[in-house]
């Protein structure tokens, strides 16, 4: 599945999407997580903004009060929209769990066009 960055672009800019990583589609809906925040941001490709709850339950959200959320936990971790999440960051975190006696995995999988009914 190709990602569609679209709808986060026309959003946020080019350069403030640095840190998403593109997590697939499920039933018409992008799902993009920020590296850094662990949090997601998920819109349609007009651009509606959803939450999902539990068992992929989508429900319209206000994409200013979900990216608001975002952004205040990059403040508390002093990142921004703009920080890169690419491989030299994530080895950086890496590092940093090994040093406090935390045990790092990363699995990746390739995400593909889901509908869930």
């Amino acid at each position: 599945m190709e990602p569609n960055w679209k709808p986060l672009v026309d959003k946020l800019g080019e350069e403030r999407c640095a840190g998403f990583m593109f997590m697939g589609r499920v039933n018409g809906i992008n799902l993009y997580k920020h590296g850094i925040a662990r949090k997601c941001l998920n819109l349609d490709d007009s651009g509606q903004c959803y939450v999902c709850h539990e068992k992929w339950r989508f429900e319209k959200a206000d994409f200013d009060v979900q990216l608001e959320k975002l952004e205040a936990v990059l403040a508390q971790l002093g990142e921004t929209l703009k920080t890169v999440y690419d491989a030299s960051y994530i080895e950086q975190k890496k590092k940093a769990l090994q040093r406090a006696g935390i045990p790092y995995e990363r699995i990746e999988i390739q995400p593909k066009d889901a509908s869930l009914n």
